[in-house]
Protein backbone atom coordinates (compact mmCIF):
# COMPACT_ATOMS: atom_id res chain seq x y z
CA UNK A 1 0.00 0.00 0.00
CA UNK A 2 1.44 3.37 -0.80
CA UNK A 3 0.75 6.22 1.84
CA UNK A 4 1.22 10.43 1.83
CA UNK A 5 4.57 9.75 3.29
CA UNK A 6 8.00 9.87 1.72
CA UNK A 7 8.97 5.76 0.97
CA UNK A 8 12.39 4.98 1.33
CA UNK A 9 13.90 1.66 -0.67
CA UNK A 10 16.64 -0.04 1.20
CA UNK A 11 18.31 -2.79 -1.27
CA UNK A 12 19.67 -5.28 0.99
CA UNK A 13 21.38 -7.22 -1.89
CA UNK A 14 23.80 -4.04 -2.50
CA UNK A 15 24.58 -3.98 1.48
CA UNK A 16 25.31 -7.67 0.63
CA UNK A 17 26.94 -6.86 -1.72
CA UNK A 18 29.56 -4.43 -0.28
CA UNK A 19 30.36 -6.51 2.39
CA UNK A 20 31.16 -9.15 0.07
CA UNK A 21 33.37 -6.61 -2.21
CA UNK A 22 34.69 -5.03 1.43
CA UNK A 23 35.87 -8.78 2.52
CA UNK A 24 37.71 -9.52 -0.54
CA UNK A 25 39.54 -5.86 -0.49
CA UNK A 26 40.27 -6.55 2.85
CA UNK A 27 41.34 -10.19 3.19
CA UNK A 28 43.17 -11.69 4.87
CA UNK A 29 41.65 -8.77 7.35
CA UNK A 30 38.26 -9.69 9.06
CA UNK A 31 35.49 -7.57 8.29
CA UNK A 32 33.15 -6.23 10.78
CA UNK A 33 30.33 -4.65 10.35
CA UNK A 34 29.32 -1.06 12.13
CA UNK A 35 25.05 -1.44 12.52
CA UNK A 36 25.18 1.42 14.80
CA UNK A 37 22.14 4.26 14.95
CA UNK A 38 20.20 1.95 13.83
CA UNK A 39 22.12 0.54 11.16
CA UNK A 40 23.32 4.29 10.14
CA UNK A 41 19.29 5.13 10.14
CA UNK A 42 18.23 2.51 7.53
CA UNK A 43 16.23 0.85 10.75
CA UNK A 44 15.47 -2.94 10.04
CA UNK A 45 18.57 -4.15 12.75
CA UNK A 46 17.42 -7.34 12.14
CA UNK A 47 17.01 -7.80 8.53
CA UNK A 48 20.32 -6.14 7.73
CA UNK A 49 22.23 -7.75 10.61
CA UNK A 50 20.50 -11.35 9.35
CA UNK A 51 21.05 -10.21 5.65
CA UNK A 52 25.27 -10.40 6.57
CA UNK A 53 25.29 -13.12 9.00
CA UNK A 54 24.22 -14.93 6.30
CA UNK A 55 27.63 -14.32 3.92
CA UNK A 56 29.62 -15.18 7.41
CA UNK A 57 29.95 -11.77 9.27
CA UNK A 58 30.23 -12.83 12.81
CA UNK A 59 31.21 -9.51 14.17
CA UNK A 60 29.51 -6.00 14.71
CA UNK A 61 29.70 -2.84 16.63
CA UNK A 62 26.61 -0.48 17.80
CA UNK A 63 27.22 2.04 19.49
CA UNK A 64 25.61 1.57 23.29
CA UNK A 65 24.28 -1.44 25.20
CA UNK A 66 20.51 -0.37 24.60
CA UNK A 67 21.51 -0.73 20.56
CA UNK A 68 22.85 -4.48 21.51
CA UNK A 69 20.46 -6.11 23.28
CA UNK A 70 17.68 -5.07 20.80
CA UNK A 71 20.33 -7.04 18.00
CA UNK A 72 21.12 -9.94 20.87
CA UNK A 73 17.48 -10.56 21.16
CA UNK A 74 17.76 -12.56 17.92
CA UNK A 75 20.74 -12.88 17.27
CA UNK A 76 22.40 -15.34 19.73
CA UNK A 77 25.96 -16.86 18.00
CA UNK A 78 27.30 -13.58 16.75
CA UNK A 79 29.58 -10.88 18.54
CA UNK A 80 28.55 -7.95 19.36
CA UNK A 81 31.08 -5.09 20.70
CA UNK A 82 29.57 -1.57 22.05
CA UNK A 83 31.77 1.69 20.98
CA UNK A 84 30.52 3.60 23.80
CA UNK A 85 32.51 1.50 26.75
CA UNK A 86 30.88 -0.07 29.75
CA UNK A 87 29.24 2.94 31.81
CA UNK A 88 29.05 1.73 36.16
CA UNK A 89 26.19 -0.75 36.52
CA UNK A 90 26.33 -2.14 32.94
CA UNK A 91 28.48 -5.07 33.99
CA UNK A 92 26.22 -7.56 34.25
CA UNK A 93 23.80 -6.78 31.73
CA UNK A 94 27.22 -6.96 29.20
CA UNK A 95 27.89 -10.21 31.14
CA UNK A 96 24.30 -12.00 30.98
CA UNK A 97 23.70 -11.12 27.54
CA UNK A 98 27.40 -11.92 25.88
CA UNK A 99 28.06 -8.22 24.74
CA UNK A 100 31.22 -6.90 24.64
CA UNK A 101 32.22 -3.45 25.74
CA UNK A 102 34.84 -1.53 24.13
CA UNK A 103 37.14 -0.65 27.00
CA UNK A 104 37.90 3.11 26.78
CA UNK A 105 40.22 3.86 29.69
CA UNK A 106 41.71 1.65 32.02
CA UNK A 107 38.60 2.31 34.72
CA UNK A 108 36.53 0.19 32.84
CA UNK A 109 39.43 -2.30 31.94
CA UNK A 110 39.31 -2.89 36.40
CA UNK A 111 35.98 -3.08 36.33
CA UNK A 112 35.32 -5.20 33.66
CA UNK A 113 38.00 -7.76 34.08
CA UNK A 114 37.40 -8.19 37.90
CA UNK A 115 33.89 -8.54 37.04
CA UNK A 116 34.47 -11.54 34.67
CA UNK A 117 37.43 -12.74 36.44
CA UNK A 118 38.51 -16.10 35.01
CA UNK A 119 36.75 -15.87 31.65
CA UNK A 120 39.64 -15.66 29.78
CA UNK A 121 38.22 -16.48 26.79
CA UNK A 122 35.82 -14.22 26.18
CA UNK A 123 36.76 -11.59 23.42
CA UNK A 124 38.16 -8.65 25.08
CA UNK A 125 38.54 -4.89 23.56
CA UNK A 126 40.62 -2.12 23.82
CA UNK A 127 40.13 1.41 22.62
CA UNK A 128 43.44 3.28 22.47
CA UNK A 129 43.43 7.25 21.45
CA UNK A 130 45.74 7.72 19.12
CA UNK A 131 44.98 11.24 18.17
CA UNK A 132 40.97 11.72 18.06
CA UNK A 133 40.79 13.26 22.24
CA UNK A 134 37.22 11.72 22.13
CA UNK A 135 37.40 7.98 23.38
CA UNK A 136 40.20 5.99 24.58
CA UNK A 137 43.14 4.64 26.99
CA UNK A 138 44.89 8.32 27.44
CA UNK A 139 48.88 8.22 27.85
CA UNK A 140 48.57 7.28 31.47
CA UNK A 141 45.98 4.69 31.13
CA UNK A 142 48.75 3.27 29.05
CA UNK A 143 51.35 3.96 31.33
CA UNK A 144 48.82 1.88 33.84
CA UNK A 145 48.58 -0.93 31.42
CA UNK A 146 52.12 -1.68 30.97
CA UNK A 147 52.65 -1.54 34.40
CA UNK A 148 49.84 -3.87 34.86
CA UNK A 149 50.74 -5.99 31.41
CA UNK A 150 49.96 -9.57 33.26
CA UNK A 151 46.27 -8.83 33.98
CA UNK A 152 45.83 -8.11 30.09
CA UNK A 153 48.27 -11.09 28.71
CA UNK A 154 45.87 -13.59 30.69
CA UNK A 155 43.09 -12.62 27.87
CA UNK A 156 43.19 -14.82 25.49
CA UNK A 157 41.28 -12.96 22.84
CA UNK A 158 42.43 -8.95 22.92
CA UNK A 159 41.71 -6.59 19.98
CA UNK A 160 42.98 -3.13 20.34
CA UNK A 161 41.24 -0.49 18.20
CA UNK A 162 41.74 3.11 17.62
CA UNK A 163 39.77 5.55 15.35
CA UNK A 164 41.24 7.87 12.52
CA UNK A 165 40.26 11.43 12.53
CA UNK A 166 40.92 12.34 9.30
CA UNK A 167 40.77 8.96 7.23
CA UNK A 168 38.51 10.96 4.57
CA UNK A 169 41.43 12.64 3.21
CA UNK A 170 43.99 10.24 1.94
CA UNK A 171 46.83 13.11 1.88
CA UNK A 172 46.15 13.93 5.17
CA UNK A 173 49.85 13.10 7.26
CA UNK A 174 47.73 12.90 10.36
CA UNK A 175 46.97 9.62 9.41
CA UNK A 176 50.52 8.23 9.07
CA UNK A 177 51.13 10.11 12.70
CA UNK A 178 48.00 8.00 14.43
CA UNK A 179 48.85 4.59 12.63
CA UNK A 180 52.56 5.17 14.11
CA UNK A 181 50.67 5.40 17.59
CA UNK A 182 48.82 2.27 17.19
CA UNK A 183 51.97 0.63 15.84
CA UNK A 184 53.89 2.07 19.42
CA UNK A 185 51.13 0.35 21.20
CA UNK A 186 51.98 -2.99 19.79
CA UNK A 187 54.92 -3.00 20.04
CA UNK A 188 54.30 -3.73 23.64
CA UNK A 189 51.28 -5.51 23.34
CA UNK A 190 52.19 -7.69 20.01
CA UNK A 191 49.83 -11.11 21.05
CA UNK A 192 46.89 -8.51 20.51
CA UNK A 193 45.19 -8.55 17.78
CA UNK A 194 44.26 -4.71 15.82
CA UNK A 195 41.87 -2.54 13.72
CA UNK A 196 42.22 1.25 12.89
CA UNK A 197 40.04 1.63 9.53
CA UNK A 198 36.63 2.11 9.71
CA UNK A 199 35.04 2.88 6.26
CA UNK A 200 37.82 5.78 5.23
CA UNK A 201 40.53 4.01 6.15
CA UNK A 202 39.79 0.96 4.83
CA UNK A 203 40.91 2.77 1.40
CA UNK A 204 43.93 4.25 2.59
CA UNK A 205 45.94 0.55 1.95
CA UNK A 206 46.69 -2.85 3.34
CA UNK A 207 48.77 -1.44 5.96
CA UNK A 208 45.82 0.63 7.29
CA UNK A 209 44.02 -3.08 7.77
CA UNK A 210 45.49 -4.74 10.54
CA UNK A 211 43.54 -7.75 12.02
CA UNK A 212 39.95 -6.09 11.55
CA UNK A 213 38.31 -3.17 9.53
CA UNK A 214 34.86 -1.92 10.77
CA UNK A 215 33.13 -0.57 8.16
CA UNK A 216 29.73 1.40 8.10
CA UNK A 217 28.98 4.13 5.80
CA UNK A 218 30.50 2.36 2.80
CA UNK A 219 27.98 -1.10 3.77
CA UNK A 220 25.19 1.61 3.08
CA UNK A 221 26.28 2.95 -0.18
CA UNK A 222 27.47 5.90 0.93
CA UNK A 223 30.55 7.67 0.00
CA UNK A 224 30.98 6.04 -2.98
CA UNK A 225 34.19 7.83 -3.43
CA UNK A 226 36.25 5.99 -1.45
CA UNK A 227 35.61 3.42 -4.50
CA UNK A 228 33.36 2.96 -7.85
CA UNK A 229 32.60 -0.44 -6.25
CA UNK A 230 30.70 0.54 -3.63
CA UNK A 231 26.71 0.12 -4.73
CA UNK A 232 23.92 2.54 -3.73
CA UNK A 233 21.78 1.21 -1.32
CA UNK A 234 19.66 3.54 -0.34
CA UNK A 235 16.54 5.85 -2.07
CA UNK A 236 14.13 8.14 -1.03
CA UNK A 237 11.28 9.77 -2.74
CA UNK A 238 8.19 11.61 -1.71
CA UNK A 239 4.51 12.24 -3.46
CA UNK A 240 2.67 15.06 -4.80
CA UNK A 241 -0.47 15.60 -2.59
CA UNK A 242 -1.06 19.02 -4.18
CA UNK A 243 -0.90 21.10 -7.17
CA UNK A 244 -1.61 24.78 -7.46
CA UNK A 245 -1.69 27.26 -9.79
CA UNK A 246 0.10 30.55 -8.82
CA UNK A 247 -0.25 33.64 -10.57
CA UNK A 248 2.98 36.11 -11.12
CA UNK A 249 3.63 38.61 -8.27
CA UNK A 250 1.67 36.16 -5.16
CA UNK A 251 3.79 34.29 -2.36
CA UNK A 252 4.67 31.27 -1.79
CA UNK A 253 5.10 29.38 1.68
CA UNK A 254 6.13 30.67 5.12
CA UNK A 255 7.28 34.48 5.62
CA UNK A 256 6.55 35.08 1.73
CA UNK A 257 10.26 34.53 0.88
CA UNK A 258 9.53 33.73 -2.59
CA UNK A 259 7.23 35.93 -5.16
CA UNK A 260 6.59 34.37 -8.19
CA UNK A 261 8.24 35.82 -11.21
CA UNK A 262 5.79 34.44 -13.82
CA UNK A 263 2.46 32.46 -13.97
CA UNK A 264 3.56 29.09 -11.80
CA UNK A 265 2.40 25.34 -11.28
CA UNK A 266 3.61 24.53 -8.16
CA UNK A 267 3.48 20.66 -6.79
CA UNK A 268 3.71 20.47 -3.11
CA UNK A 269 5.65 17.32 -1.40
CA UNK A 270 4.89 15.65 1.99
CA UNK A 271 8.39 15.68 3.23
CA UNK A 272 9.77 18.63 5.61
CA UNK A 273 12.43 19.53 8.03
CA UNK A 274 10.98 17.06 10.36
CA UNK A 275 12.02 14.31 7.93
CA UNK A 276 15.72 15.43 7.75
CA UNK A 277 15.29 17.94 4.96
CA UNK A 278 17.89 20.59 5.54
CA UNK A 279 15.67 23.98 5.96
CA UNK A 280 19.09 25.87 3.89
CA UNK A 281 17.20 24.05 0.63
CA UNK A 282 14.46 26.91 0.76
CA UNK A 283 14.67 28.54 -2.23
CA UNK A 284 17.63 26.77 -3.80
CA UNK A 285 17.78 23.08 -3.65
CA UNK A 286 16.49 20.63 -6.11
CA UNK A 287 14.69 17.03 -6.23
CA UNK A 288 14.17 14.88 -9.85
CA UNK A 289 11.54 14.14 -11.39
CA UNK A 290 12.05 11.47 -14.32
CA UNK A 291 16.06 12.52 -13.48
CA UNK A 292 15.09 16.39 -14.32
CA UNK A 293 15.63 18.55 -11.79
CA UNK A 294 12.62 20.27 -9.76
CA UNK A 295 13.41 23.49 -7.88
CA UNK A 296 12.30 24.40 -4.56
CA UNK A 297 10.80 27.14 -4.11
CA UNK A 298 9.73 29.05 -0.54
CA UNK A 299 10.91 28.35 2.94
CA UNK A 300 10.95 24.61 3.69
CA UNK A 301 8.39 23.66 6.36
CA UNK A 302 7.93 20.68 8.98
CA UNK A 303 6.19 18.61 7.08
CA UNK A 304 5.92 20.24 3.34
CA UNK A 305 8.04 21.18 0.93
CA UNK A 306 6.84 23.19 -2.30
CA UNK A 307 8.30 22.70 -5.96
CA UNK A 308 8.05 24.80 -9.31
CA UNK A 309 6.72 22.20 -12.01
CA UNK A 310 5.61 24.91 -14.25
CA UNK A 311 8.18 23.27 -17.29
CA UNK A 312 6.71 19.86 -17.02
CA UNK A 313 3.21 20.90 -17.84
CA UNK A 314 0.48 18.35 -17.89
CA UNK A 315 3.09 15.59 -17.41
CA UNK A 316 3.14 15.67 -13.35
CA UNK A 317 -0.22 14.78 -11.78
CA UNK A 318 -0.96 14.58 -7.69
CA UNK A 319 0.28 11.01 -6.46
CA UNK A 320 3.52 11.13 -8.78
CA UNK A 321 6.85 10.75 -6.89
CA UNK A 322 9.18 12.87 -6.57
CA UNK A 323 12.82 11.46 -5.94
CA UNK A 324 15.11 13.19 -3.47
CA UNK A 325 17.97 10.48 -3.84
CA UNK A 326 19.07 7.33 -5.38
CA UNK A 327 21.52 5.51 -7.67
CA UNK A 328 21.38 7.87 -10.00
CA UNK A 329 21.61 10.93 -7.88
CA UNK A 330 22.85 9.81 -4.79
CA UNK A 331 23.10 10.69 -0.94
CA UNK A 332 26.40 11.75 -1.53
CA UNK A 333 25.34 14.41 -3.64
CA UNK A 334 22.11 15.35 -1.52
CA UNK A 335 24.54 15.92 1.06
CA UNK A 336 26.73 18.22 -1.08
CA UNK A 337 23.45 20.25 -2.08
CA UNK A 338 22.60 20.29 1.98
CA UNK A 339 26.09 21.56 2.75
CA UNK A 340 26.00 18.38 5.37
CA UNK A 341 27.83 14.95 5.08
CA UNK A 342 26.19 11.50 3.85
CA UNK A 343 25.89 9.94 7.44
CA UNK A 344 23.62 12.55 8.38
CA UNK A 345 21.46 12.37 5.56
CA UNK A 346 20.31 8.62 6.36
CA UNK A 347 21.18 8.70 9.99
CA UNK A 348 18.54 11.49 10.23
CA UNK A 349 16.11 9.85 8.34
CA UNK A 350 12.55 10.25 9.41
CA UNK A 351 10.89 7.37 11.38
CA UNK A 352 7.43 8.55 9.66
CA UNK A 353 8.95 7.37 6.38
CA UNK A 354 7.10 4.33 4.89
CA UNK A 355 10.78 2.11 4.70
CA UNK A 356 10.72 -1.17 2.55
CA UNK A 357 13.32 -3.25 2.14
CA UNK A 358 13.91 -4.77 -1.29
Amino acid sequence: MNYSTGQVSIDLKAIKNNYLFLRKLCAPAEVAATVKASSYGLGGENKIVETLEKVKCKKFFVANIVEALKIRKKFKSITIFVLNGLNKGEEKTFFSNNITPVLNNYNQFERWTSYIKVNFNRPLMLHVDTGMNRLGFQKLDIEKLKKNRKKLEQFKNVTVMSHLACADDKTNKFNLEQKKELDSFKKEFPKCRYSLAASGGIFLGKKYHYDMVRPGISLYGGKRTFHKKIKHAVALKAPIIQINKIKKGESIGYSRTYFAKQNTITATISVGYADGMNIRLSNKGYFHFKKKKVSIIGRVSMDLIILDITKFKNKIKVGDYIDIYNKNYTIDDFAKQSGTIPYRIITCMSSRYDKKYI
